[in-house]
């Protein structure tokens, strides 16, 4: 899912937007890029916005609080918050009623999940109604550099994912 992540952000954003008008962006938001849209209700403040690797999404009654960093493609659904100070590479897709904090790489989070303090996750799926503590922080590589491997219940025993990042799945 995360692996093709960018590639449907870039899809879902053109869809979206097509016909819309972003609501406006505070200005005390530094802009990089031009492929944002905020959707109405959604509120950003002193945060960076840089869509020059992909689109920004922020849906409707969503928050990005004052400090955070987004680095696109990374879309943000309805009445989730970006908590303080946040800081996201793209490609990463937050789901509706979901609150982020800290680092996130590359990850999609499904509906009222929260990883909502400081802490790392990077090439992750996390998904609905899931809670990652404070803290929290989830390799996503492993120490010896080698592919990683999931169990295959199917198979039952190890297979390799032929990925040299790859995080939590949950």
């Amino acid at each position: 899912i995360f692996s093709k992540n960018a590639r449907e952000i870039n899809n879902d954003f053109d869809i979206l937007v097509k016909g819309k008008k972003s609501a406006y962006i505070n200005s005390t938001n530094t802009i990089i890029g031009d492929n944002i849209f905020i959707a109405e209700g959604a509120k950003v403040s002193c945060s960076i916005l840089n869509s020059e690797h992909g689109p920004i999404y922020i849906g409707k009654d969503a928050e990005i609080m004052e400090g955070s960093i987004i680095r696109g493609p990374f879309a943000m659904c309805n009445n989730s918050t970006l908590k303080l100070g946040a800081k996201i590479y793209g490609p990463t897709t937050i789901g509706p009623f979901c609150k982020i904090g800290g680092e996130v790489n590359n990850s999609v989070f499904f509906g009222y999940s929260s990883k909502a303090h400081d802490g790392f996750l990077g090439n992750s799926i996390i998904g609905e109604w899931c809670n990652l503590g404070a803290d929290t922080n989830c390799s996503n590589l492993k120490n010896n550099y080698a592919t990683v491997k999931i169990w295959s219940y199917v198979e039952e025993s190890f297979r390799s994912t032929n990925l040299q990042f790859c995080g939590l799945i949950m």
